[in-house]
Order: C-alpha cells, then sequence, then structure tokens
C-alpha cells in the first residue's frame, strides 16, 4: 500500500539527470517495441484490414470485396473513412506509428478507469491498488492487442471518456464521444442507450441524432451518394445480417456467448481438431439455449436501465461494469484482444472488495479463476491447456458469471451517485 502511494506522489523533475535518463530510455524501448510490431505486420493481418480499408475508401473503390488482399473488413464505412490516415504511410512504418498510440491509449485508458472509480469514492489507497489489480490481471489482453495492431484500445478509451464526462455532467462532450465509437465498433450503442436513458431531454437526443447523422453522410460526401449507399449496404449485408439471422462464429478463440455455446455442443472443426466438444446436442437445442440466455441478458440490461432511472434514481458504478461484460457476450465475435476492458471490470471489483472484506472465499475463488485467465497462454502453460481452456470457454463463462454479480452488486450498492438530468 505505502508503495503504491509513494508511486503516485511522484513527480518528474526535468533538471535530474537520473530521471531524464530513465525517462529517454523508456522511450526508446517503446520504439524499439513499436518497431518490432510494425515490421511483423503482413497482408493477413488484423492492421493490414485497417490500412486496406482507408486506402480503399480513398480510392472510392469497394470496402467490403478483399480488394488489395487483404482479411474481410467488419467495420462501418466511417470507421474507414477514418482509417485512411493510415494509409497516408507505408504499412509497416503506420503499423510502427499506431502502436506508439496504442501504448498512450493504454495509459489514458488506466487514467480514465481510476478517474471514474473516483467519482464514486474517496479512498484513493484503495483506488490505487483496484486499478493494479485490473492492469495486472488484465495485461495479457492488452499485450494480445498490441501484437495484432488492433483497435479494441481506441474504442475502450472514447466509451471511458465518454462516461467519465457524462459524470461530469458534459453531455455535449460525452454524446459525441460515444456515437464515435459506436461508428468505429457498433458494440459501443449500449453505453449510448444507458446513458440516453437517463436524461429524458430533447436537446441530448436530438445532439445524438445529429451525430449519427453525420457518422453516415460524412463518408457519403466522400465517397458519393451512389458509393456510398453501396457501402452501407454492404456493411449490413457481409456483416450485420449474418448475425442477426443467427450466424455464429464457433471459433476456437471467439468467447462469445453464441459461440462458445456451439463450441461445446456442436461439431465445430476447432472442436474435432482441439477435442474439446462435451456433447453433441442437436441445432434447434443450442438454439433456444442461446435465445434463452441472450434474453436473460436482455432483461437484466433493461432491468438495469429501469431501475436506475425510475427506483434508485442514481448511478452506480456496477452499472458501467454490467455493461461492459454484457456487450462481450452479446457480441457475434469476441477475440481476445477485445477484451481490454477487464481492466475497469477488475478493477471495480477489486474496489469493491477492498472496501468490503467479507464472502473471503468466495472472492479468492474469483481471484483465482481471473489469474488463470491472466496468465493462459500457449507459451505459458502450453497449448493443450490453451486450447483446452479457450475451447471450453472458461473466460466466457467465468464473464457470465461476473455479469450475474455486478447486477447484484448493482442492486445493493449503497454507494450510488446522483447526477444532474
Amino acid at each position: 500500500m505505502r508503495f503504491i502511494v509513494r508511486l503516485t506522489e511522484f513527480k518528474f523533475n526535468i533538471k535530474d539527470s537520473k530521471q531524464v535518463s530513465v525517462l529517454l530510455i523508456m522511450l526508446a524501448s517503446l520504439f524499439v517495441y513499436a518497431y518490432q510490431i510494425g515490421q511483423k505486420v503482413s497482408i493477413i493481418s488484423d492492421f493490414a484490414v485497417f490500412w486496406h480499408a482507408g486506402n480503399n475508401f480513398s480510392n472510392n473503390v469497394s470496402l467490403y470485396s478483399g480488394i488489395g488482399g487483404a482479411c474481410r473488413y467488419i467495420y462501418p464505412p466511417f470507421a474507414a473513412m477514418c482509417f485512411q490516415v493510415l494509409a497516408l504511410c507505408e504499412m509497416h512504418l503506420s503499423a510502427t506509428i499506431y502502436t506508439l498510440f496504442n501504448l498512450g491509449f493504454f495509459a489514458l485508458i488506466i487514467y480514465y478507469s481510476y478517474q471514474i472509480l473516483r467519482f464514486f469514492s474517496t479512498n484513493t489507497v484503495y483506488l490505487y491498488t483496484s486499478i493494479l489489480v485490473g492492469t495486472l490481471l488484465s495485461l495479457r489482453f492488452f499485450l494480445y492487442h498490441f501484437m495484432f495492431v488492433q483497435m479494441n484500445e481506441l474504442v475502450l478509451l472514447l466509451s471511458l471518456s465518454g462516461i467519465y464526462h457524462y459524470l461530469k455532467n458534459k453531455i455535449y462532450y460525452s454524446v459525441p464521444l460515444l456515437v464515435f465509437a459506436v461508428f468505429i465498433k457498433i458494440i459501443p450503442i449500449f453505453i449510448l442507450i444507458w446513458i440516453l436513458s437517463k436524461r429524458f431531454s430533447w436537446q441530448t437526443y436530438f445532439l445524438a441524432l445529429f451525430c449519427f447523422l453525420l457518422g453516415i453522410l460524412l463518408p457519403i460526401s466522400q465517397r458519393g451518394m451512389e458509393q456510398g449507399m453501396v457501402d452501407l449496404q454492404e456493411y449490413y449485408i457481409t456483416f450485420l445480417e449474418p448475425f442477426q439471422n443467427g450466424g455464429v462464429e464457433p471459433k476456437l478463440q471467439n468467447y462469445g456467448l453464441s459461440a462458445s455455446l456451439y463450441k461445446v455442443f456442436s461439431s465445430t472443426p476447432d472442436g474435432l481438431r482441439y477435442d474439446y466438444i462435451i456433447t453433441l446436442l442437436p441445432f434447434e437445442t443450442i438454439g433456444l439455449m442461446n435465445k434463452f440466455l441472450i434474453l436473460s441478458l436482455l432483461t437484466l440490461f433493461a432491468a438495469l436501465l429501469a431501475l436506475s432511472r425510475f427506483v434508485y434514481k442514481a448511478i452506480s458504478i456496477f452499472e458501467i461494469s454490467f455493461i461492459l461484460l454484457f456487450t462481450h457476450l452479446v457480441s457475434g465475435i469476441t477475440w481476445e484482444y477485445h477484451l481490454v476492458s477487464l481492466l475497469f471490470i477488475y478493477a471495480t471489483l477489486a474496489f469493491t472488495y477492498l472496501n468490503n472484506k467479507s464472502a473471503k472465499l468466495f472472492w479468492s475463488l474469483l481471484l483465482v479463476i481471473a489469474v488463470f485467465n491472466a496468465i493462459l497462454g500457449a507459451d505459458t502453460v502450453g497449448f493443450y491447456l490453451y486450447y483446452k481452456a479457450c475451447g471450453f470457454s472458461i473466460l466466457t463463462w467465468f464473464m457470465l458469471l461476473l455479469t450475474f454479480l455486478t447486477f447484484l452488486l448493482f442492486l445493493k450498492d449503497k454507494n450510488r451517485v446522483k447526477l444532474i438530468t
């Protein structure tokens, strides 16, 4: 505890040659690390998808047909418009530069997680410890994120920043940030719904509508009406419609709830290869199980919105954790590097335990499972255990448990904060 407090009280002195030397060594190390990541980017990498999307957008060719040889693009046209910045440089250089941004986003995510938690408590020692625990337990997912040069840190940062500005009653910052996040990756729509549900004001709704129109019209203004409408149609047909019609991608490392059910209860290629199928069930049965669980989560989400707005009339820190977990579970695709938001979730749970050290056995069990998932990797536990853990979706069922837990904590929370609405 004392070490953490002293660490936070540290002040950089530019006149101190030792501190300056350490800082320069750290920055040089980050540049070397970013360069190594950037050089490993290939045509089949995730970053190549973003780079080619930006290049295709500026060249006014199809975004969703794989032009340029990149893997499939599944983001909205607005995201491709933003990715034009990436295509200004050669792909490896662009990946190096963006990795540096990802490292900066990591620091900002920690900062905003701290600021949001701080809004609900003044116990700074517990706050520092909680953020440290959350960072350590989620570090594996950030490392994956850096390695694959992904965009999920950007989306999480925009979401947390939007939540923070909402808590500070700066709705004219909050709504645009969240709408921007939605048009980069659609899943933060649930966070936006949560915020809009707390403010029954035409000004807020008009602002959200205006931002949404910008997200649709700005790409069209550059690509032209005909190509812009084709982009929207192709985005719907290639990505949204399959999941809307019940499509599932039961890949080994997909931690979405639907994917996890089909992984363990149906004959999938990965399941046959790595032998993690529990038992074979009819597709109709799996579909019913999936619908029941998804509807249960949606019901809890709706109940959370209603209780928070009409009964408690105040906000709980557990609402945020619930929604972040909820979005991972209901998403059709949740890869390991999507789970960077576990930093905030783990920090919130650690903060809860430190402020009320009851049910130690239960919390110890949660910690053991969290630590196991934090160190899980082919190079740490071996390929056999790693593939089994991924296949059986241990992390998915753990997130499902945490989702129900955070909802219960939301119901019992005595530290709600009343906001101006």
